[in-house]
């Protein structure tokens, strides 16, 4: 049945948005029969766009529930957009399902310079994620598709690479906010189902941190138990930077105790270096290298090109994908041979950001106390980078963190940031005791 445009139903969310170059990872709060629900978000950072309103072949009304509570359900949005920021109403398709759906694939630009500021994709991601947040919720709560337009106002944390957030951040923020006078709404239509669910968005609050700070912020925010996981980490995978540190006597409160640090922020597209100093984010000694693992793909699949006989990959998404699985009999010469390929591009991309570094860590001066190396981009490259970056630290450490869970930092600490924000303005509803959630765990 068609949509009726009764009450709206007002819902709060509060996220912490990693809009990656490579993934979205994102970390989403709200709240379903007045408990706390959190969402974790994880979706390649692609849209198709198709000339047409709707789905060819959507989804029943009757499996809403079923189809919300799947955790990668952000992996299947489509949807359409109103806004001032979104030059296009066509269908457009996000995450894993767009890598297989016909249309005009968008990734972010990973050469020359192109703003995320700029890039539409960066508002696109981020309105469609927040809509489908607000409609899960819903459908948990009613067990069904409402049949009135959703509304939600939304605090939210978003990043922008070091040099871009200098330049851009109040401009950035401003885009999804608005002027406070007339605040700008956002209307997302989503469309996977017969009947297409309507939701409009309002921010409330817009808080911008350099990539790579924010993971800074969470590594600090999290104490002890990561440290003590870094440390753990370390005695598997550098024995002897583990025994450099123990003999030091560094323990895990002394980690997080350091009020000078460096960070290595492996992305697709760019590498961050932010730089604290006594405890305190420093712009003037932070950098930007505008490149990261995404140069790498780009560049192996040029080189696999002109190869002979060729290696053909569609997109470095496609690529990356296929690295990541276990290859089978069929594909293990086919395996081998892109990753000869890769790592062959990764030796490049490491020397420089080892060269970038070095001049990071010259105008952070001495003080530096420890190195903490993390990414998404950071585990394929780790075996060529850490000797290059610990060859430049001298006998300062450097702590690699597993990409495993390193990759999720800057969504944490850009969630804890847009918390913070939220406690402070006094909106912060207290949840049922004992009822926050994961929603993902459903």
């Amino acid at each position: 049945m068609p949509v009726q445009m009764t009450e709206a139903r007002a819902a709060r969310l509060t996220g912490g948005f990693d809009g990656g170059n490579g993934y979205v990872k994102a970390k989403l709060r709200g709240e379903v029969d007045g408990a706390e629900v959190i969402d974790q978000v994880d979706l390649p950072s692609v849209v198709s766009s198709e000339n047409r309103s709707m789905p060819k072949v959507p989804l029943e009304d009757s499996t809403a529930a079923e189809v919300l509570a799947d955790p990668d359900f952000y992996n299947r949005i489509e949807c359409s957009i109103q806004s001032p920021l979104v030059s296009r109403t066509d269908l457009k398709t996000f995450g894993r399902k767009a890598l297989t759906t016909p249309g005009k694939l968008t990734q972010f630009e990973v050469f020359g310079p192109h703003s995320k500021a700029d890039q539409e994709l960066s508002f696109i991601l981020v309105l469609g994620v927040f809509a489908a947040k607000a409609l899960r919720d819903y459908v948990a709560e009613h067990g069904v598709l409402p049949a009135h337009e959703l509304r939600a106002s939304v605090r939210a944390g978003l990043a922008l690479p070091i040099t871009e957030y200098v330049q851009r951040r109040h401009g950035f923020a401003a885009d999804f906010t608005g002027p406070a006078a007339a605040p700008a709404t956002h209307l997302v239509t989503l469309k996977m189902f017969n009947t297409p669910v309507p939701v409009r968005l309002t921010f409330e609050a817009v808080h911008v941190l350099a990539e790579g700070a924010s993971a800074q912020f969470a590594i600090t925010n999290k104490g002890e138990v990561l440290a003590r996981a870094l440390l753990e980490d370390l005695r598997h995978s550098d024995p002897e930077g583990h025994a450099r540190l123990a003999a030091q006597g560094i323990s895990a409160a002394d980690l997080v105790a350091v009020q000078n640090t460096i960070g290595v922020d492996a992305g697709e597209g760019t590498t961050n270096f932010p730089a604290y100093s006594e405890g305190r984010f420093n712009p003037a000694a932070s950098g930007t290298l505008d490149q990261g693992f995404g140069t790498v793909l780009e560049n192996a699949i040029e080189a696999m090109r002109e190869a002979r006989p060729p290696l053909v990959f569609g997109s470095r998404k496609e690529l990356a994908d296929f690295l990541q699985q276990e290859p089978s009999k069929f594909t293990r010469a086919k395996h081998e041979r892109a990753r000869g390929f890769v790592d062959d591009q990764a030796e490049y991309l490491c020397e420089e950001i080892a060269s970038a570094f070095g001049d990071v860590l010259a105008q952070a001066g001495s003080a530096t106390d420890v190195v903490y190396v993390y990414g998404g981009g950071s585990g394929p490259i780790a075996k060529f980078l850490r000797p290059k970056l610990q060859q430049i630290a001298g006998d300062i450490p450097v702590l690699y963190l597993d990409a495993r869970y390193s990759r999720h930092l800057n969504r944490e600490g850009l969630y804890i940031a847009a918390r913070h924000v939220e406690q402070a303005a006094g909106k912060d509803p207290a949840p049922a005791p004992g009822a926050a959630k994961d929603q993902n765990a459903a």
